[in-house]
């Protein structure tokens, strides 16, 4: 079964990403949209072609790149493991390796946050309808309460 992960929790990530970077590149190229004059004062430069090519090459980055993300992420689940595939990476989780999921606190955020013995700790943005969830919650044999991973694993931030 394919699963594709929720649209909403891309765009707020990327949105959230890439006005950080755009902030960041804007800020280090500060000379191509503003002027500083003789006296220290600072206005706007004129807009001219660099600026176009610049905001045009930051649009196409953030479309090219959201599109890759929206389109080229998905959960592939097996009988006996799962995949998580993003463009051309693909991640095996065996539901046996799978020890501890937070139940309580990937419904409320909508994702999963497991714990696997080969991996660590994963993050996984959840699907639309939360079978992946549900899917990991009857497949894997081996989970433990919160109390039993914190005391089996105590090195692990959770």
């Amino acid at each position: 079964m394919v699963l594709k992960i929720h649209p909403w929790r891309i765009t707020w990530r990327y949105l959230l990403v890439y006005i950080v970077i755009l902030a960041i590149a804007f800020g280090s190229c500060f000379s191509i949209f503003f002027k500083v004059d003789e006296n220290g004062s600072v206005s706007f430069a004129s807009f001219g072609v660099s600026q176009g090519i610049f905001i045009a090459i930051f649009v196409g980055l953030f479309i090219a790149t959201y599109l890759m993300a929206l389109f080229g992420q998905k959960y592939i689940v097996e009988d006996k493991y799962f995949i998580v595939k993003r463009l051309t990476r693909e991640y095996q989780y065996d539901y046996s390796n799978i020890v501890f999921i937070d139940v309580e606190k990937s419904k409320r955020k909508n994702m999963v946050i497991l714990f696997s013995k080969k991996s660590g700790l994963r993050y996984l943005l959840g699907d639309k309808e939360g079978k992946l969830l549900e899917t990991l919650i009857k497949k894997c044999p081996n989970t433990m309460t919160i109390e039993e991973f914190r005391r089996a694993y105590p090195q692990e931030r959770y």
